[in-house]
């Protein structure tokens, strides 16, 4: 005799049970990946923006420079100091400083003899500083020009 065992069940296909797990999972996935695009975005629009203003402080460098600057803009005092605004809204501020005649003017207030002036260590004829700043970007730098100081020029006419 054969015994028949009526126990025997064949199972085809998902419940749903977890048709509906791998659905939140899918969506969990998809949501996550929306989400990465979203602030790629946000960072790509931060990266051309920081561009924007880098390559505004190089041609205001550039033009400092090229002597170009002043032709365009106000000076705010009687030092090289400059500043105006794009024709998009960013500020910008340059600023340079004669690093030798500065150098001078302490060492003139300071009291020395003129035998501890001559051994201080100064900065060599035309040493500029030049500083740019640009909606948070700063660019400094040390340049040397050939031109005369200005001191000389003014003596030199004044003959």
């Amino acid at each position: 005799m054969i015994s028949k065992n009526t126990n025997i069940r064949i199972q085809c296909g998902f419940t749903i049970l977890e048709v509906m797990i791998a659905l939140a999972i899918i969506g969990i996935s998809i949501g996550i990946f929306f989400s990465m695009i979203g602030n790629s975005s946000r960072l790509r629009g931060k990266i051309d923006e920081h561009t924007k203003y880098l390559l505004l402080a190089r041609t205001k460098t550039e033009e400092a420079f090229l002597g170009i600057l002043g032709k365009e803009h106000e000076k705010l005092n009687e030092k090289k100091n400059f500043e105006g605004t794009a024709k998009d809204g960013v500020q910008w501020k340059v600023k340079e400083i004669n690093k030798r005649k500065e150098a001078m003017e302490k060492i003139n207030n300071m009291y020395l003899t003129d035998e501890d002036k001559a051994i201080l260590d100064l900065p060599p004829e035309g040493a500029r500083f030049l500083s740019i700043v640009v909606e948070g970007i700063n660019i400094d730098t040390i340049f040397f020009t050939h031109e005369p100081e200005e001191d000389e020029t003014e003596e030199k006419s004044s003959d």
